[in-house]
């Protein structure tokens, strides 16, 4: 039985989504025009932190609840197994990035949009809309980011695991170091290094925690989240480890 997916790219959704983005951000800045400009800045973060945690929920889920045959989320659950085994992304394939971005950013960006109709003039309800958008935007962008903390086009999943594998075994705060070196040599572009090192960008020398165990880490867009997320996370990943473990030696 054939399982409902979503296109894996698709430059209408995406063009749409950024007509919307930029027609409703314009709207509540129009609106709100006497409100300090301040209030972006940290929207832009407040959006973030939301952005990353719902990524971690999101990558936790397909990880460990969604089955195969689950229509949309199931595909999506398969390619994220397949990505652990192949720990690989393409930054290069922008389209197919945003694409998937943009699945979760435009209905937001819409729901945003009709909010702010009825919203009132004041500080709260400014802020509150400015980081809706700003959740919105970081969600068009956390595949392409994701994607970034791979570099998947630069080095094949042996080489990858390999490395990993070999970087392990090297004591904590030696480990650190030589993953960082690793992702240096992968041609990761400069500006895209230097939010990474910012931490705006997800650390591919944080992020290869979490496919050493698939037990934390999870989130997929800066990794403001994981410290608190992971107290969450862990226990119910191994709890299910465990469960899975069990049902294979009954059988």
């Amino acid at each position: 039985m054939k399982v409902l997916t979503l296109p894996r790219s698709s430059k209408m959704t995406v063009l749409m989504c950024l007509a919307i983005q930029a027609f409703v951000l314009y709207t509540i800045i129009a609106r709100h025009s006497s409100h300090s400009l301040w209030f972006i800045v940290v929207a832009f973060f407040i959006g973030g932190f939301i952005t990353d945690l719902l990524s971690g929920v999101a990558h936790f889920t397909f990880d460990y609840v969604w089955p195969p045959n689950f229509p949309i989320l199931g595909p999506i659950a398969v390619e994220f197994q397949q990505h652990h085994q192949t720990p690989t992304l393409d930054p290069s394939a922008i389209l197919t990035n945003l694409t998937k971005g943009s699945y979760a950013a435009l209905p937001l960006a819409v729901i945003t949009g009709i909010v702010s109709l009825e919203a009132r003039d004041t500080t709260s309800s400014f802020l509150i809309m400015i980081s809706l958008m700003a959740t919105s935007i970081w969600m068009l962008g956390f595949h392409q980011i994701h994607a970034y903390a791979h570099m998947g086009s630069r080095l094949s999943p042996e080489d990858f695991n390999r490395a990993v594998a070999a970087i392990s075994q090297l004591p904590a705060r030696q480990q650190r170091k030589e993953f960082a070196k690793l992702f240096e040599e992968l041609g990761i572009p400069r500006f895209v290094r230097i939010l990474q090192r910012c931490r705006l960008f997800l650390r591919p020398e944080v992020h290869w925690q979490h496919h050493r165990s698939f037990e934390t880490d999870f989130s997929s867009v800066n990794g403001w989240s994981d410290p608190i997320m992971n107290w969450v996370y862990r226990p119910v990943a191994l709890r299910k480890k465990a469960k899975e473990l069990a049902m294979g030696a009954s059988h």
